[in-house]
């Protein structure tokens, strides 16, 4: 009975968080809860917009909470259709506060000027750390999930957060707990994902990438050896004595259209083994973190710019600099006459001016 008890304490915990998070206003009954739902979370269940919830094993109410009910289950499908965030926060016993310039230098390459460490300090900062979902579909398919972190301050793609994360003491905070649908900066996010995503999943398919292209040269090798074999067969045929004119016509005509049918099975071969990626988010992870500020002036001929670097005590690194042109993170900085941050793919016509 104890055990029944905190179940079902646990299933109206979720219910209730579950239509707060979505804009409605509960209050708790007796015998369940009252909530008033926006338009929109009565349209997506179906249910007038002011209902009484009843709740408990027992409960006959037309909407009621319990394993199995229909409004449940219309509860657990939306709350699945989010992509979940929740927020964890990170503790260090010991945070990098010198030996920057040497770290920089080591890390980063500054294309015709030189730059020192002017100032360095500890400040808070955070991270979104994305989990995706990745289907790779060709003649056969592959999936496997791709972790994607990003400096929720700078934009900065962070390659080596997610694998180190785990190396560090977190505290996750339920209270702060939200979906990335709710985030005001989703629209930034979605840019910085669809930007990192395509390279990241390219590496994580290499190997099947690779099968397929060697499938698809096998197959268009046997594919061409046939038809040179058939060619070769029909011209012989035309050297048979006793053919008819009529016969010996249809056969060139045959031999002519080869190379035209040839490319036609190739372009099948190619869509068939062409690969198709689909990605989804899975969840994330809002990470607040220590981190060390630092400012660091470059100086080329009588120019000078300031640019703010975070070192990453997670990776215990810096963080690379986000070009101003395409908004790619870089280790490799360009600058054009404007002083504008460029990436490589940027320098020589700066997408800003």
């Amino acid at each position: 009975m104890y055990k029944r008890q905190n179940s079902d304490n646990a299933l109206e915990h979720f219910v209730r968080r579950f239509f707060e998070i979505n804009g409605a206003v509960i209050e708790q009954r007796p015998d369940g809860l009252e909530a008033l739902l926006p338009e929109h979370l009565a349209v997506r269940l179906n249910t007038p917009e002011y209902l009484h919830i009843a709740t408990g094993e027992n409960a006959k109410e037309k909407f009621t909470v319990n394993y199995g009910s229909p409004l449940l289950e219309k509860i657990v499908d939306a709350a699945c259709d989010a992509a979940p965030l929740i927020s964890c926060r990170l503790d260090f016993n010991y945070i990098k506060r010198q030996g920057f310039d040497r770290l920089i230098q080591n890390q980063f390459v500054f294309f015709n000027c030189v730059g020192r460490v002017k100032s360095a300090a500890e400040v808070r900062t955070a991270y979104l750390l994305l989990t995706c979902r990745y289907l790779a579909q060709s003649d056969e398919q592959k999936e496997g999930l791709i972790a994607l972190a990003f400096n929720l301050e700078t934009g900065a793609a962070v390659s080596d957060m997610a694998k180190m994360l785990n190396t560090v003491e977190r505290t996750f905070e339920t209270d702060s707990a939200s979906t990335l649908s709710e985030d005001d900066k989703v629209e930034e996010i979605l840019t910085w994902v669809q930007r990192q995503a395509g390279r990241v999943v390219v590496r994580e398919i290499e190997p099947f990438q690779d099968s397929m292209n060697r499938r698809f040269q096998r197959d268009v090798a046997n594919l061409e050896e046939y038809y040179e074999d058939l060619k070769k067969e029909m011209e012989e045929s035309l050297k048979r004595p006793g053919i008819s004119a009529q016969l010996m016509s249809d056969r060139k005509n045959k031999i002519r259209l080869i190379p035209d049918e040839l490319e036609r099975k190739k372009a099948d071969l190619f869509k068939k083994y062409s690969i198709r990626v689909k990605l989804g988010l899975c969840g994330g992870i809002q990470i607040r973190t220590p981190a060390v500020k630092i400012l660091f002036q470059t100086s080329f001929g009588r120019k000078q710019k300031q640019l703010p670097m975070i070192y990453n005590p997670v990776t215990k690194s810096m963080d690379p600099l986000v070009c101003d042109g395409c908004g790619d993170s870089t280790f490799n900085i360009r600058f054009c006459d404007r002083l504008h941050i460029l990436c490589p793919a940027c320098s020589t016509k700066c997408p800003v001016c």
